[in-house]
């Protein structure tokens, strides 16, 4: 049993708390914290009603002196990050302060092109405070990578005695949509928060213009949306970059092609931020992340200069919103390689669905999301079982594929294999 430090305060935040509450043999004490105190009160008031003890902190990860006030307070074993992937950093250092083993359910700072010399991901900057510490943290514990990685090793492991080639392809849903806005000059003068704030937002939609695929072992770059074919339910799919391929090349580097697809959608809009006043702001000081005491309060710079900005949203800017999405969602791996009996080439297809109306309903969440939190719970169970135990930093390939693959299997993750032609 652990005490369980769960940081961010979410849909997934609610169904793992009632999990633990239920199945007491997995958690001694849970600590919900987040930047909004009653949101985590309310599910306090939850796993009271079941009959179990869940303390709240507020928490604002900007501020280290509070964070650690709280953790010395609370002293996890584990720290479950549910927290938005931007804060990633923020949290594996507070797990690290507190040596405490660590779990997130995505891949932070993944190379938009990989390299020989490369991290998969910024999480791996902190492998060697982990190990120092003799302590675990398991990244991308989610759907992506920690499902379909796992879904590949067991195929290897049970079908194939080599994997030549790997397509996936992901449909998250019949219908999305961007929003209508009216278009403005992208080089208009305007600094929104966003340019200070979330510069890595406007580097994904950048990223997101790219893409690469792994043929005959080697990275070849090329651009996003413009290779189609068509998924298992007859959508049309597009090449496209996904964190998926970097995980591959780096945690079963023997298979030498690879590509991701996924349903086609128009770039967003791109806003060029004003450079004249970034630096500006960054010569004052203003973009800084550490705190400065003003009056009793401490606040980061770039905090308040992002809260007097106005959004790119609220002055008509373009941005991407979707729609909840209907129907079926699947995530389709489609394998070809020698298979284990008689060293003839075969393609098997595994296949993962999900639906969107039914995951709404329940919990309030596309299919997708879905599945990312149950496959959250599984990796949270296998560490406080010790299961995944080894000092550093690892995504769950790290561990058991069958092992993890019983788990999140257990929390609802559903897959159907087949045998039929490559993709």
């Amino acid at each position: 049993m652990k005490r369980v430090l769960i940081l961010g305060c979410n849909e997934v935040t609610k169904r793992l708390l009632v999990d633990l509450c239920k199945h007491r043999s997995y958690a001694s004490d849970i600590c919900l914290a987040s930047r909004r105190k009653e949101e985590c009160d309310e599910l306090r008031n939850l796993a009271a009603s079941m009959g179990v003890r869940v303390i709240t902190a507020g928490i604002d990860m900007n501020n280290i002196e509070g964070a650690m006030m709280m953790i010395k307070i609370f002293a996890p074993d584990l720290v479950v990050n549910l927290l938005p992937v931007e804060l990633t950093h923020a949290a594996m250092n507070l797990a690290a302060k507190a040596r405490a083993d660590y779990l997130d359910g995505a891949l932070f700072g993944v190379p938009d092109i990989p390299s020989g010399n490369s991290f998969l991901s910024k999480q791996f900057e902190k492998f060697a405070e982990f190990q120092r510490n003799g302590k675990t943290a398991v990244c991308g514990a989610g759907f992506i990578p920690g499902v379909v990685n796992t879904v590949i090793r067991v195929a290897l492991k049970k079908d194939f005695k080599k994997i030549n080639s790997i397509d996936l392809v992901a449909v998250s849903g019949e219908k999305k949509a961007t929003d209508k806005s009216p278009k403005k000059d992208a080089s208009d003068d305007i600094l929104y928060s966003e340019d200070v704030k979330e510069p890595d937002s406007i580097k994904r939609i950048k990223a997101e213009r790219r893409a690469f695929y792994i043929e005959d072992g080697k990275v070849v770059e090329t651009e996003a949306m413009t290779i189609e074919a068509a998924s298992s339910s007859g959508s049309k799919v597009y090449l496209a970059p996904s964190p998926m391929l970097t995980d591959i090349l780096k945690e079963i580097p023997d298979i030498n092609n690879i590509r991701y697809f996924k349903l086609g959608r128009k770039p967003a809009h791109e806003h060029k931020a004003p450079k004249d006043k970034i630096e500006l702001l960054e010569e004052l000081g203003l973009l800084s992340k550490k705190p400065v005491k003003v009056g009793e309060v401490e606040i980061a710079p770039l905090d308040l200069v992002a809260a007097v900005l106005p959004k790119m949203a609220d002055n008509g800017t373009p941005q991407e919103t979707e729609v909840k999405a209907k129907g079926l969602a699947s995530y389709e791996i489609y394998i070809t390689g020698k298979g284990k009996k008689d060293d003839k080439e075969i393609t098997k297809s595994y296949i993962i669905t999900e639906d969107n109306e039914m995951t709404y309903e329940k919990y309030d969440v596309n299919a997708f999301d879905y599945m990312k939190g149950s496959a959250i719970i599984a990796g949270v169970k296998l560490m406080c079982r010790d299961k995944w135990k080894k000092p550093g930093v690892f995504t769950p390939s790290a561990f058991d594929c069958e092992e993890y693959m019983n788990a999140f299997s257990l929390e609802g993750i559903k897959l159907e294999e087949g045998e039929g032609k490559p993709f």
